[in-house]
């Protein structure tokens, strides 16, 4: 067993130094192999985040941070076939500021991977810095009449919601991380086939880092003007999940929902499920307003845990169980288009068990057709047993798309 678990362990470091080595010739002659086959389509971006970070510790400290990151990604679709493409994209982050001094383990947060395969490395690490590269796509597709076969990093979403995300059992996501817009990816082998105009079924196996094993199945079909999707699945080693979701209209509102019922595999009995469920409604005016609200239901034994305070929201978590630290939730954003050019909107999410809320005002400008500046205001204010807890953060983000 020891060493199963060593050669495993080389077999994988392995594969990441080749796949760095690999990634770095992409890099470099990229430009060459485009110019010669034409088969190879490239984009991405640069951008750059300032941030200022004002809270409270439940010490009653109170303690200012300034961090600045600025991150290139980069996207590579390459066309082996008329049905077979390779695609790899990764980003790389140069963070430099004063969390380091204190937020314990900084440094390891950037390079967390939950994947088989650990592909994301900090290639450097100074006392108030760290480059990081972490590739988050990287996989073969093929894509026949009625089939469709992915292998690799990919990004599989299952769901429906704007904010929470039951269905989305392989790689669950932040809403707080207004940097990461393209989001977590899944080792894993993914198979669909389309047996009519909006209709089609998949079989999803996925493999972590701690060598989980994650099984599904998903179908999806359009009835009554609705479309529906219902799941069967194994997850993490450790549930077995039925769920399901929509997405219609009432009138003129959008209605979207999902519900996953998690039942473990120690105690399979389904009076020992716990549920986890969101309702969604959009509703567009005159095309210049947008107003958007969603309620969360999260079990309570499957809450995220608070230990670094409201830190800990920015990382996607490990699991579609933990959505939240609430077990009820509330969401509602208002945005409003002012010119083709400038947009305004706010959000807010209001947590039961703190009696705490969120609120998240932001404004987008269009620099030109390619520059785009963001300013966003995130404030946390919770409560943990007879203290408040205070989080303000001031964000200036400038993203040039190539």
């Amino acid at each position: 067993m020891y060493i199963s678990e060593k050669m495993n362990k080389l077999f994988k470091y392995k594969v990441n130094i080749r796949l760095l080595c690999f990634v770095l010739f992409f890099m470099i002659f990229n430009h060459s192999i485009y110019s010669q086959e034409k088969k190879l389509d490239i984009n991405g971006y640069i951008s750059n985040v300032s941030k200022e970070t004002f809270f409270n510790e439940l010490n009653g400290k109170s303690i200012s941070l300034f961090d600045n990151i600025i991150h290139k990604r980069l996207n590579f679709a390459y066309y082996l076939s008329d049905n077979i493409t390779f695609r790899l994209q990764l980003r790389n982050q140069f963070v430099a500021g004063e969390s380091f001094n204190i937020i314990p383990q900084y440094s390891k947060l950037f390079e967390t991977d939950n994947g088989y395969f650990n592909l994301n490395h900090n290639l450097w690490v100074g006392d108030k810095n760290l480059m990081n590269l972490q590739v988050d796509r990287f996989y073969f597709e093929y894509m026949g009449d009625n089939w469709e076969v992915s292998l690799g990093r990919q990004r599989i979403n299952w769901g429906r919601s704007i904010v929470w995300n039951p269905n989305d059992i392989f790689n669950s996501f932040s809403y707080y991380d207004i940097d990461y817009p393209e989001r977590p990816g899944s080792d894993a082998l993914r198979m669909r086939y389309y047996y009519g105009t909006v209709s089609q079924a998949e079989l999803v196996m996925k493999m972590d880092r701690n060598n989980h094993l994650t099984i599904a199945g998903l179908t999806k079909f359009n009835k009554w003007d609705y479309d529906f999707q219902f799941i069967l699945g194994y997850v993490n080693s450790e549930d077995y999940i039925f769920g399901t979701g929509w997405e219609g209209n009432i009138g003129d509102i959008a209605f979207r929902g999902e519900c996953s019922y998690y039942i473990p595999k120690h105690d399979f009995k389904f009076s020992n499920g716990s549920i986890l469920s969101t309702i969604s409604l959009d509703y567009s005016i005159n095309s210049k307003w947008i107003v958007q609200a969603e309620f969360l239901y999260n079990d309570k034994d499957y809450l995220l845990p608070i230990n670094n305070g409201a830190f800990s929201l920015y990382s996607a978590p490990t699991s579609s169980k933990e959505l939240s630290f609430s077990e009820y939730n509330f969401f509602g954003n208002i945005s409003y288009l002012y010119s083709p050019i400038i947009s305004f909107g706010i959000s807010s999410i209001y947590y039961t068990d703190y009696l705490g809320y969120f609120i998240m005002p932001n404004i987008n400008i269009s620099l030109s057709n390619n520059l785009l500046l963001n300013v966003v205001v995130q404030y946390f204010n919770l409560e943990f047993i007879n203290n408040r807890y205070d989080q303000i953060s001031m964000n200036l983000k400038l993203k040039w798309n190539f």
